[in-house]
C-alpha cells in the first residue's frame, strides 16, 4: 500500500480530534504502518521520530518487547471485564502497587480511560463528598488562567484557552479563575520562585473570601502543556496545599502530563 493510497481512503471515513479537516487538504496526514522505539515509519519506509509521544503517554517507546509480552499473555487468558460488580487479579496487582508509590493517603484507585474522564470524575467525587458532609452550597471550582483539563463539558469548562472553550460557552458551567503563576510573564530580575509566590496572593485572597462556595481547586503541576508549555515553581504548589487545607478545599492535581516519571 502507498501512503496516498491510505490517506485517500482515510479522508473519506475518518474525523480525527483536535482538527479542523480542511487543513489536510494542504497539510497531509502521516500514515504509520509501524512503530519501534521512538520511531515511527510509514508504508513507504519513511523514519518520523515520535517527538510528541503520542501525546505524552508513550513513555517506554513503540512495541516495547517487556510490554507486549504482558499484553499477549493477558489477552490470552481474560481481553475484558467490567469493574462494575466484578475483579481480576491485574486490577487489583495494579491497585497494590500504585497505592504504594504514591503519597499517603491516596489508598483507593479509580480507573478512567482518559484524562478528560479523569477530570469529571474528580468534579463529582469532590462535589459529593461536600454534599454528604451537609455543605451542598459549595458547588463551584477554581482553575488558573491559561489552563487546559480536557474536551468534555466538566473539564472544558475548567478550561481558560479560548480556542477550545469559546464555540461551546453557552453550554459550560462557571468557574472561579485564578492568575496562573507562569514564569513566562515575571518581571525582569524577578526569579521565577518570587514570580510564584506574588501570584499565589491572589490565589489565597480568593480562597479566603470563597471557600465556602468552593469544592476543589484544579491545576496541572509545574506545567501548562496545552497552553503553550509554560512553566511555574513548584513553591506555588506548596503554598496552594497549605492554603486548601486551612480553607478546607479540595485540591486536583491534573497530572497526566507530568506524572509517574515524566517531569
Amino acid at each position: 500500500m502507498r501512503n496516498a493510497d491510505l490517506v485517500a481512503r482515510d479522508l473519506k471515513s475518518v474525523w480525527h480530534p483536535c482538527t479542523q479537516m480542511k487543513d489536510h487538504e494542504t497539510l497531509p496526514l502521516i500514515p504509520i504502518k509501524r512503530g519501534e522505539g521512538v520511531w515511527l515509519e510509514d508504508f513507504e519506509g519513511n523514519r518520523y521520530i515520535d517527538a510528541v509521544s503520542s501525546w505524552w503517554v508513550n513513555l517506554f517507546g513503540h512495541a516495547n518487547p517487556r510490554i507486549n509480552s504482558a499484553i499477549q499473555e493477558q489477552i490470552g487468558q481474560l481481553e475484558h471485564v467490567i469493574l462494575a460488580g466484578f475483579s481480576h487479579e491485574p486490577v487489583v496487582n495494579l491497585s497494590e502497587r500504585l497505592i504504594e508509590v504514591t503519597p499517603e493517603g491516596l489508598n483507593k484507585c479509580f480507573y478512567a480511560d482518559n484524562g478528560s474522564s479523569a477530570i469529571e470524575a474528580a468534579l463529582k467525587m469532590s462535589y459529593h463528598y461536600w454534599k454528604n458532609h451537609g455543605k451542598p452550597g459549595k458547588k463551584n471550582f477554581v482553575n488558573l488562567s491559561n489552563s487546559y483539563h480536557g474536551e468534555t463539558l466538566g473539564a472544558l469548562a475548567l478550561g481558560d484557552v479560548a480556542l477550545y472553550k469559546d464555540t461551546y460557552q453557552p453550554l459550560l458551567m462557571e468557574v472561579l479563575t485564578a492568575p496562573s503563576p507562569d514564569a513566562y510573564n515575571k518581571e525582569p530580575g524577578e526569579t521565577d520562585e518570587e514570580y510564584a509566590l506574588r501570584q499565589f496572593e491572589a490565589m489565597d485572597k480568593l480562597l479566603a473570601e470563597k471557600h465556602d462556595e468552593i469544592c476543589a481547586v484544579v491545576v496541572e503541576p509545574l506545567i501548562q502543556c496545552a497552553g503553550g508549555m509554560r512553566m511555574h515553581h513548584p513553591i506555588y504548589h506548596t503554598k496552594l496545599r497549605e492554603a486548601c487545607d486551612r480553607y478546607g478545599v479540595h485540591l486536583i492535581a491534573d497530572e497526566i502530563a507530568v506524572g509517574f516519571g515524566r517531569t
